[in-house]
């Protein structure tokens, strides 16, 4: 697919944290985030915490969502937080994450299973 949000990384407590700048063209209601743009931005966070951690690619088995407030597109940025149910190294992990606004409040949450797979050619 190629196509990925634009977001920044940083390796810090609880695992993996990525920010995004939403802007008025992420809205789905006028003035709020997509809803599915917020559950992309999770699902790229949770993803990519594996590789950041333990350098292994994963993808998505399954997702789940739950959307507790609006998230406004003209409030700052986003923080998207991921972290590991547990500390083992598996195939299969459950992973956590949490989509907060800029003045930390949780506005989605996620749990997800994802599965550790082999780089594609070219990858690293």
């Amino acid at each position: 697919m190629g196509w990925a949000p634009p977001l920044e990384w940083s390796v810090e407590p609880p695992g993996l944290v990525s920010t995004f700048r939403p802007g008025p063209d992420h809205a789905g209601r006028p003035g709020f985030l997509h809803g599915g743009l917020a559950a992309t931005l999770l699902d790229e966070t949770m993803a990519a915490l594996s590789w950041a951690i333990d350098r292994q690619h994963s993808v998505t088995a399954t997702l789940s969502i739950r959307y507790r407030h609006p998230v406004p597109v003209d409030a700052g940025p986003l923080r998207m937080e991921a972290w590991f149910d547990d500390g083992r190294t598996r195939r299969v992990r459950k992973v956590h994450g949490r989509l907060l606004l800029a003045d930390g409040t949780p506005a989605v949450e996620a749990t997800g299973l994802f599965v550790r797979v082999a780089a594609a050619a070219g990858d690293e």
